[in-house]
Formats: C-alpha cells, sequence, structure tokens
C-alpha cells in the first residue's frame, strides 16, 4: 500500500468519526484534570519534614501532576469520542442516506463498508476501556456510564426531543471522569516518615494502589465542582445541538425524527437554545467560583492553597462572549450561517476556555 493511499484512508477515517469535532470537548477535559490538580483534596497528608526535628510535619494536598495520566485521559477521550460517532454513523446510515444533506457521508456513500466501521468502533472502546482500567479501579468502574449515554442518544432521536440533553451529558462527563481520574490515580504510602506518591492500579506490586486512593477516587465522585463545569458543557453542547438541528426540520418531521427545532418551529428552538447556553454560562461562572472557594479542610481555610490565578474567570467571559456572538449568526429565517456558528464559532471557544484556564494553572 503506497504513502498516497494510507493517507486517503486514513483522512477518510478521520472524516468518518469527525474527528476534528474532538476539539469540544477535549479542552474541557483538559481544564476537569488541570482542576483536580490546582484545588486542595479533601485529605490533608502529614509529611515529615527532612532536616527537621521528629514529629514535625506538613500538609500536602495536592494531587503530583502525571505525564502518563494525561496520556491516558488523552486516550479515554479519543477512543470515547471515536466510539460515539462510529456507532452514531453505523446506526444512522439508513437515515443517512435519505437525508440530502448527509447521504454524502462514508456509509451512505460506500466510501467503508459496514465491517470496517465496526472494527473501528470495537477498537475505539477497546481503547477508552483500557485507559480507564490502567487508571484506577474507580475509573474502571465508572466506564460503562459515557458509554451507554453514547449508546442511547442515537436511538433517543427516535424517540424524544430531549436527545439534544443527552449528547450533551455524555460529553459533559469528560471533564468529570477526568477531575475522578486525577483524584483517583495518585496512590500513596509513608516510608520512613515521608509521602511516596505512585500511579494507582490494580496491583499493589505494579502500581502501588492503596486504600487511601480508593477513598478519594470516590469521594472525588462526590465533590461538586467538576459537576457544576460538566452541567455547563452539557447545556453548552444541547444548545448548540438544536442549532445544528435546525437544518434538519422539516426532514426530521417527515421521517418522525424527534428534534427540538421538529417539534416547536425554528424560533422557539432558537430561544431555548438561548436559554440553555444562559445556563451554560451560569454553570461556567458558577464552577469557577466553587473552584477559587475550595471547601475548608480539616477545619482550616484551604483558599490559600488553590493553585489557579485570580485571572482564571477570564476563561468564563470569554465563553460568555462566544456564545453570545453564536446566536447572533443564526435567524430562523436564515442559516446559511449555521456551519460557522457550529463549527468555527465553538471550536474557537472551547479551545479559549481551555487555554485561559491552563494559563490560569499553569501561572499560579
Amino acid at each position: 500500500m503506497s504513502a498516497g493511499s494510507s493517507l486517503a484512508i486514513a483522512r477518510t477515517y478521520a472524516s468518518f468519526v469527525k474527528l476534528a469535532h474532538t476539539v469540544f470537548a477535549l479542552p474541557f477535559a483538559l481544564v476537569g484534570m488541570s482542576a483536580a490538580y490546582a484545588v486542595p483534596t479533601t485529605f490533608v497528608y502529614p509529611r515529615h519534614v527532612p532536616g527537621m526535628g521528629p514529629g514535625t510535619t506538613s500538609f500536602d494536598q495536592h494531587m503530583q501532576f502525571s505525564w502518563l495520566l494525561l496520556a491516558l485521559i488523552l486516550c479515554c477521550m479519543v477512543g470515547a469520542r471515536t466510539f460515539a460517532m462510529a456507532l452514531n454513523r453505523i446506526i444512522d446510515r439508513r437515515i443517512d442516506a435519505l437525508n440530502p444533506r448527509t447521504m454524502q457521508r462514508e456509509l451512505p456513500a460506500r466510501r467503508i463498508s459496514l465491517g470496517q466501521a465496526w472494527t473501528l468502533a470495537l477498537a475505539a472502546a477497546g481503547l477508552y476501556f483500557g485507559a480507564c482500567f490502567t487508571i484506577s479501579p474507580v475509573v474502571f468502574w465508572l466506564s460503562p456510564v459515557p458509554i451507554l449515554l453514547m449508546a442511547v442518544y442515537p436511538y433517543m432521536k427516535r424517540i424524544s426531543a430531549l436527545c439534544h440533553l443527552v449528547l450533551g451529558a455524555s460529553l459533559g462527563l469528560a471533564p468529570v471522569g477526568a477531575w475522578v481520574a486525577v483524584r483517583a490515580m495518585s496512590s500513596n504510602t509513608f516510608d520512613n516518615g515521608e509521602l511516596f506518591f505512585a500511579g494507582a492500579g490494580w496491583r499493589a506490586g505494579l502500581f502501588g494502589q492503596g486504600p487511601l486512593a480508593w477513598g478519594l477516587g470516590w469521594d472525588a465522585v462526590g465533590e461538586p465542582a467538576p459537576w457544576v463545569l460538566g452541567a455547563g458543557v452539557m447545556l453548552w453542547v444541547a444548545g448548540f445541538d438544536i442549532i445544528y438541528a435546525l437544518q434538519d426540520d422539516e426532514f426530521d418531521r417527515a421521517n418522525r425524527l424527534h428534534s427540538i427545532p421538529a417539534a416547536v418551529g425554528r424560533r422557539a428552538a432558537l430561544w431555548i437554545s438561548r436559554a440553555m447556553h444562559l445556563g451554560a454560562a451560569a454553570c461556567f461562572f458558577g464552577c469557577i467560583w466553587l473552584l477559587t472557594h475550595p471547601a475548608p479542610v480539616g477545619g482550616m481555610d484551604t483558599r490559600q492553597y488553590t493553585q489557579l490565578a485570580d485571572w482564571v474567570w477570564a476563561a468564563p467571559c470569554v465563553m460568555l462572549a462566544g456564545l453570545v456572538y453564536q446566536h447572533s449568526l443564526v435567524k430562523p429565517g436564515d442559516l446559511s450561517r449555521v456551519n460557522m456558528a457550529f463549527f468555527t464559532v465553538n471550536g474557537v471557544i472551547s479551545v479559549a476556555f481551555g487555554a485561559a484556564f491552563l494559563a490560569a494553572w499553569l501561572t499560579a
């Protein structure tokens, strides 16, 4: 096989799963990861200070950064999203063949066979579950939840106009999963009075999994900040999915498919999208407030230990400005700029949000 044909095949597969659209959720997964590093944990770790007398301790309340964990989170994101897109295309292949807007997609146009599509989907699922297994038992036990939501979404379009929220929820779990992964990844044991961090996993001899890491992982599931961020992502995605669905409102009604534009019309659908995006903006601002005002630990005010620069507030401000601009592009009687609103604007604001947050963490 020549290099040219290999490149063409790679481009076909990338187009099939819309690989470029990973930019929508990936920045928020990285925000969830960096927030989990930046905010003190609910556990206080006593640590002996070398060179000082016996009984002296300091308090290390933060997870230790891991490049391995970053790589595993990226594998989770790419694997889960590739599986979701491939499965969606497989389930919708007959509907796509009927819709003039989608009939040139890879499966209806037979540029990819059904067997190849299933192979890609299963390989992506294997990558996702393998990465979750490597991170920690807590993450692995929770790993089926987003996959189930992703599998339900294509069928929701045949049942309910709330399908947009199901899609949003599946992407909204990305920052929550990254947060839990960070909190559960670091195990700790005491060696000569000093705290030692090691990666968490199934076998103590290989990864050093300890009971405190298990507790940290499950505790992280109950922390509010990542869920508020995830709710913001859910409403943001659901809102722009409604805008994208405006293009197919007549086709959906004719083929008994469900979407908010098909159910209530374009004008009302745009107002619902605006309301969702207003709620998303409130969640993004609320998340930043929670991160910069962490709960006290053991009666101690831990805000001084939060590793986020004050200008982290720029992240939700950029997001809000982008959402306002997005809605200025689309009118009920003019859908000519839907693709610009959907692809360009959403890609820019998600990257800008992530970049601003990461910079506020790295410079703190």
